[in-house]
């Protein structure tokens, strides 16, 4: 249990001839200076603290490769098949004092396609600083090339393909990743060996070639009327061509609907 200190032995004499409360007042004016003494600690800790573990070169490479692997990432499908890599080489920057923040990347021409030697300006707001840093981006994804030479109004096999790796900077427009895009359509000019394989190179098969017999079904409000015609042109699953009424002679646009049979809505 505590009790609150007698004020009669607060004044008491002490050996050297002083009241007790004297040297009590004493040591009562120097609790500001230990005090004061005491707040300084931490305050330098802290601020020793706050200084970077990095040179500014190391804090330029570590943020342009971060930044750059970011936005390239875009460009990968599939990261199983696909080489995504950045280098940067560090910089002169024996003048520059570390950066207290993760130094800003600034990408030029964000539309651009970044692949190969580029340049990036690295800006640092505490101490003030900027600097253009050299980068090397490589990018090579999985392309399906021609494994032989492909004819035109050829059937793709799975055999006539083949996935390589291709430099980004080597593709041109669209491209197919996977052979099941491709096996069954069909060339729609001819393919060289070893070459990429591009969407307007192929279209779907043609289930219906020029001067076939087709069975041409008219449809008439609510009536059908079937008849036999020749023709004109071949077509796709869906596509509208061009055939004739063999019994009237008439050309008339209809579509493809399956093998050897067209539908329109004129007799």
């Amino acid at each position: 249990m505590h009790f609150p200190p007698d004020p009669v032995k607060r004044n008491r004499l002490s050996g050297d001839g002083r009241y007790e409360g004297q040297r009590m007042k004493t040591s009562v004016k120097a609790l500001p200076i230990i005090a004061a003494f005491l707040l300084v600690i931490p305050v330098a800790i802290h601020a020793e603290n706050t200084q970077p573990d990095t040179d500014a070169a190391t804090q330029i490479v570590d943020a342009a490769t971060a930044a750059l692997m970011e936005k390239t990432t875009a460009y990968i499908r599939d990261p199983a098949t696909s080489l995504q890599q950045v280098t940067v080489p560090p910089p002169s920057v024996d003048t520059l004092a570390p950066c207290q923040h993760t130094p800003e990347i600034i990408i030029p021409g964000q539309n651009r396609l970044l692949v190969g030697n580029i340049t990036v300006k690295a800006v640092c707001r505490e101490p003030r600083w900027s600097i253009h840093a050299k980068a090397n981006i490589r990018i090579e994804l999985p392309v399906v090339k021609s494994a032989r030479t492909i004819d035109r109004d050829q059937l793709i096999r799975s055999d006539d393909l083949i996935i390589q790796p291709v430099s980004l900077s080597q593709i041109r427009g669209r491209y197919f990743a996977h052979k099941t895009e491709l096996t069954g359509q069909m060339a729609s000019r001819r393919i060289t060996p070893a070459q990429i394989v591009r969407p307007d190179m192929v279209e779907p098969p043609r289930i219906i070639r020029k001067n076939d017999d087709v069975m041409i079904e008219a449809r008439i409000n609510g009536v059908t009327v079937t008849m036999k015609g020749m023709a004109l042109e071949g077509g796709a699953m869906n596509e509208t061509i061009q055939v004739r009424n063999s019994s009237s002679g008439k050309v008339v646009k209809a579509k493809v609907i399956t093998s050897g049979k067209v539908v329109t809505g004129m007799p």
